[in-house]
Formats: structure tokens, sequence, C-alpha cells
């Protein structure tokens, strides 16, 4: 899942890349849940995941960003055989706790993305790389290298699905966060602050005063599915915010399925 700090320039397009884990601020991490809100965030998503996994015929999923454990749970609850991982030790603790709460069984290891070893996790289904965490990327090539790894990961034709903010439209002015789907909570409003072609920094101010601030690379949907391509992966195709028929410049997120 995205950090929450908000860092120069310089740091952004450097340390982003290398180092994104100590940007997980604790004290955001365990406000993540009230910015999801994951009873509205279930209604919102429906069974779009289940139904492009189970189509796949992909019961064995690795989720490696699970944030705070949502989908993981989801689809544990759906009836896939579930392993989560996450690269920040803050939203490690913070996933297990709610699994735990839940009484939902999902190991969960903390594991940056170039540390994914099929050697060691086995090989799945299906990869899931949700809440546009590949963006946190800064490099290209870094982001083919994590996607490659994804690649690894999976058994032959395995699926995997990656989202993504539409920046395709942030680019163009028209940035909305509708609620509807992602950030379902009430209690925090989604604005921008510095937007560039090599950055897009999303600004969270909470109901009771608190702010944080997060900088993403602003890559856009066809670069995606470029590197996709590019790292291995095949027929990729995209949702616009769960439709496959959409208008790029009028969703808030967008999901790519590919095969490896």
């Amino acid at each position: 899942m995205p950090p929450a700090i908000a860092l120069s320039p310089v740091e952004a397009s450097s340390s982003a890349d290398h180092d994104y884990a100590r940007q997980y601020a604790e004290d955001f991490v365990a406000r993540w849940d009230e910015l999801i809100d994951w009873e509205k965030r279930a209604a919102g998503e429906g069974a779009f995941f289940s139904d492009l996994l189970r189509q796949a015929r992909a019961w064995r999923v690795l989720d490696v960003a699970t944030g705070s454990g949502f989908h993981a749970a989801q689809l544990h609850k759906a009836g896939f055989d579930v392993t989560a991982s996450d690269g920040s030790p803050t939203m490690v603790d913070r996933a297990r706790c709610n699994l735990d709460r839940l009484g939902i069984g999902v190991p969960v290891h903390c594991h940056d993305w170039q540390a994914l070893d099929p050697r060691v996790l086995g090989t799945f289904d299906a990869v899931l790389c949700l809440g546009s965490s590949l963006c946190h990327v800064f490099d290209r090539q870094a982001r083919i290298a994590a996607l490659e790894r994804f690649r690894r990961m999976l058994k032959p034709g395995g699926l995997l699905l990656v989202d993504q903010r539409n920046f395709e439209a942030i680019l163009a002015g028209r940035f909305s966060s509708s609620g509807r789907y992602y950030y379902c909570g009430k209690t925090a409003r989604v604005t921008l602050g510095e937007l560039d072609e090599s950055r897009c920094e999303f600004v969270y101010d909470f109901a009771d005063g608190a702010q944080y601030r997060l900088r993403v690379f602003p890559i856009r949907p066809r670069q995606l599915q470029e590197e996709l391509r590019e790292a291995g992966f095949h027929t990729p195709r995209s949702f616009g915010d769960f439709k496959p028929v959409y208008d790029v410049m009028s969703v808030d997120f967008i999901v790519h399925q590919a095969h490896a």
C-alpha cells in the first residue's frame, strides 16, 4: 500500500523506489481503514475480483500489496486460498490484526517485491497488486523488474491483476475521487497538491485536522500496459471503475488484467 509522508522532489524520485517502507507513517496506517471503509468498499466492488479469478480458475492467490488486508479477507471469504504480503512492516501488522479480529487464517508476510521468491512461497494461479501500489515505483525499469518478479510467482498462464489511479484524466486536469469504490470513508477529503509528468501528490485531510501527503509516479494507463508486455505478460485488458467499457476521462481507477 502507498506511503503517506511527503518527500522533497529529489527524495520522491530516488528513495521512493528503494526505501518506501519508511514512508508508511504509523499514525496514518492506523487510520487507513477509516479512509477505506471496508463495508462501503465491498459494496462498491461487488464480486468483480472474485468473478475474474473464478473465470480464470485461479484459486491460489498471492496479494503482493495487501495493505491492511481488505482484499485478502474478501477473497478468503469468497473461497480462495490467499497468501498476503506487503513491504511495509506497519501495514503487515495492521493486516494481521484485522485478519485475526475477523478470525481469518490468511498468512501475511513482510516482503519487498524484489524479495518475493517462488522457492519460499511457491507459485500461484493469480497475483494481485492493488491500491495503485505500483505507482510508488518512479523508475520505469524498476517497475518492469517488479512486474517480472510477479510473473515469476505465477504458474504458466497465471493471472495478474494490477490497478492504478486514472492518471490520464488527472494529468488532463480532470481529477475526481467519487468515494464510491476505493476511498469510501467520509472522514477524509482527498485533493491534489503538486502535479506534473514526473510526480503526483495526493493530500488527505481528515475531519479532525490531521493531514497526510503522498507522492507517486503518474503512470498513464497505456504506458503501464506497455510495461506489462515488456515484463512478459500477454493480452492485457483494462476496466474502468470495474467496467469493461468506459470513458478514460471519467473514471477514478483502472484495473489491468494480463496473463503470464
